[in-house]
C-alpha cells in the first residue's frame, strides 16, 4: 500500500474512535475521556503532517483543518473538566470541516 492509503486509514479510523469517544462521552462513561484522545492523536497528527508536507495551493485548507482540529482538542479539554461547552467546540469543528468539504478552492 501506499503511505498515502495507509495515512487515509489511520485518519478514518482516528475519525471513527474520535466519535465513539463522544459517544461514550453523551453515555457517561469514564473512560470516554481516553478513546476520545486516542482517536484526536492521528487526527491532529495527520493534519498537521499536511500543513507540513502538503503542496502550497492546500496550504490555506490545510490552516482550516488544522484550526478544526484545535477545537477537537479544546472539546477534548472540556470533557477532561466535564465542562458542558465541549458541545460548542465539537460544533466548530464540525463546521470548518464541512466549509473544507463544500468550498470550491480555486
Amino acid at each position: 500500500m501506499t503511505t498515502n492509503k495507509i495515512l487515509s486509514a489511520i485518519y478514518y479510523l482516528g475519525m471513527v474512535i474520535l466519535i465513539i469517544g463522544i459517544i461514550m462521552h453523551l453515555s457517561e462513561f469514564q473512560q470516554a475521556f481516553w478513546i476520545y484522545l486516542i482517536g484526536f492523536i492521528p487526527v491532529f497528527s495527520i493534519r498537521a503532517f499536511h500543513l507540513v508536507v502538503g503542496r502550497p495551493e492546500n496550504f490555506r485548507k490545510n490552516v482550516i483543518l488544522v484550526v478544526s482540529a484545535l477545537a477537537l482538542a479544546a472539546a477534548g479539554g472540556a470533557m477532561l473538566y466535564d465542562r458542558t461547552y465541549w458541545v460548542l467546540f465539537v460544533a466548530i469543528s464540525a463546521v470548518l470541516d464541512m466549509y473544507i468539504s463544500f468550498r470550491k478552492f480555486s
